[in-house]
């Protein structure tokens, strides 16, 4: 695609000279693009010899932005005073701007009303006293301001603006219905606002990318109005991916950030959405950016986390026991819950957390929980001596000698300490935990297995 030279100027009066920066919008953040000097009378040209993406665009001084605007046109002419940008603005060469910047000044007039008005109904309100006529006008101006945006969809249906003002705008939920018993549905105006929360976003328009609208509107329907476990955000995550599916830009900037997001995620189980996602586009063939190194590196990941999901049977272990006489292996376990630990004596984390989970065990061990202990160095002078130092009267085994293990490539080790509990068919329960985690999600799991033994009764 033939690039068209750029040349965006603004004469601001009163301006003081100094430099000033042009940032765009993408995504999750803003980025520089352009750098001009101002002059004496505040002439800034950001000019060059590529396009600019049609978006939303800032000027900035000092690390402070002045105000936004629209890149529409390759050229075009911004005039206003340093005292008042926004009012005293006027625009040459962009009609997107013009839309715009008459939105922004009729929305500042509207607010400057609707301050004085909040002045007087707390005076009002501290006087023990309502006053009607503010109440009855602060009403007026938000259907005013309904109406003015309602008008400004029909005479520009297909800008930016307009486009980006139906993006940032969350529905209006209605009174909840009633049933025949006088009883209203308390899920009501939750499972409206969800359902409705994307009515008239232009998933289409990848003009949105570039504002603060997209990922914005993105990350409140996943992390707010999603339950955050696996399941949910599997399900939230593909109606997105879908929503966006035929848009290369956004589809290819939503599937990377929530890749990235629940690959590094540090709750439990949130890996779950990362190999679901690399299993149903990437290794489907649906992200065409992906270079042949890219996905090798991405498949290897996404196959060393799908066993150890939570859910998953956990992949045995097969080491040696202390004495490097006998193999032992996790499956020959019979206990109710198995608290798997791959741990280091040279891991600092780990001497903090061994002693921890030996209290916790002399706890429990009398009520079907066990420990299997693996040690992850190959040699096994200190950790036989941190054995014997601390106790550590559970299950333990290591490599040793000329056996070597497969458990750090099946676990996925990059770090230690390493903790799964799992149940007595040895399926994940859950993973990854601080020890003081693991004695809550213990005592809960336990619990359940006493509430189940008296109901068989």
């Amino acid at each position: 695609m033939a690039q068209n030279p750029y040349k965006i100027e603004f004469q601001i009066k009163n301006f003081p000279d100094t430099v000033a920066f042009l940032s765009y919008y993408y995504g999750a953040g803003q980025f520089y693009r352009d750098t001009a000097a101002v002059d004496s009378k505040g002439n800034i040209v950001f000019e060059g010899k590529d396009s600019l993406e049609h978006g939303m665009y800032s000027l900035i001084r000092q690390n402070t932005k002045l105000f936004d605007f629209m890149v529409d046109k390759q050229e075009f002419l911004m005039i206003s005073d340093s005292l008042e940008y926004i009012d005293n603005m006027k625009v040459k060469g962009s009609p997107e701007n013009e839309v715009f910047f008459a939105y922004l000044k009729y929305i500042n007039v509207r607010k400057r009303e609707m301050n004085e008005l909040s002045k007087l109904k707390k005076i009002a309100e501290e006087k023990g006293k309502t006053n009607p006529q503010v109440d009855e006008r602060i009403l007026q101006i938000d259907q005013e301001v309904e109406d003015f945006i309602e008008n400004l969809h029909k005479k520009h249906p297909e800008s930016l603006t307009s486009k980006f003002l139906f993006a940032i705008n969350y529905p209006t939920v209605p009174p909840a219905p009633v049933d025949e018993n006088g009883i209203k549905d308390s899920t009501f105006e939750f499972k409206y606002f969800k359902s409705h929360f994307f009515d008239n976003f232009d998933f289409s328009d990848e003009r949105l990318l570039r504002t603060s609208a997209y990922h914005e509107k993105m990350t409140y329907y996943m992390d707010k109005l999603t339950v955050q476990d696996p399941d949910s955000i599997i399900i939230a995550a593909d109606f997105i991916l879908g929503k966006v599916e035929n848009n290369p830009s956004v589809f290819k900037y939503t599937l990377s950030y929530m890749s990235s997001k629940y690959e590094r995620s540090e709750l439990m189980g949130m890996d779950a959405v990362f190999v679901h996602l690399g299993r149903e586009y990437y290794m489907r063939k649906k992200a065409p950016w992906f270079t042949d190194e890219q996905l090798k590196k991405l498949v290897e990941r996404v196959n060393a986390l799908y066993p150890l999901l939570i859910g998953k049977k956990a992949p045995n272990i097969i080491v040696k026991d202390t004495a490097q006489e006998k193999f032992i292996q996790l499956y020959d376990i019979e206990a109710k819950f198995t608290i798997v630990y791959i741990w280091s004596p040279e891991c600092g984390h780990c001497k903090v957390s061994t002693p921890k989970l030996k209290a916790l065990y002399d706890k429990v061990k009398d009520q079907g929980v066990e420990v299997f202990g693996v040690g992850n160095e190959f040699e096994n002078k200190e950790w036989i001596e941190f054995i014997n130092k601390h106790d550590l009267n559970w299950i333990n085994g290591s490599d040793g000698g000329d056996f070597r293990s497969n458990f750090r490539a099946l676990y996925d080790v990059y770090s230690t300490p390493q903790t799964y509990l799992l149940d007595e068919n040895k399926i994940i329960l859950s993973k990854k935990m601080s020890v003081e985690s693991l004695e809550k999600i213990l005592e809960f799991y336990m619990n359940k297995e006493k509430e189940k033994g008296n109901n068989e009764k």
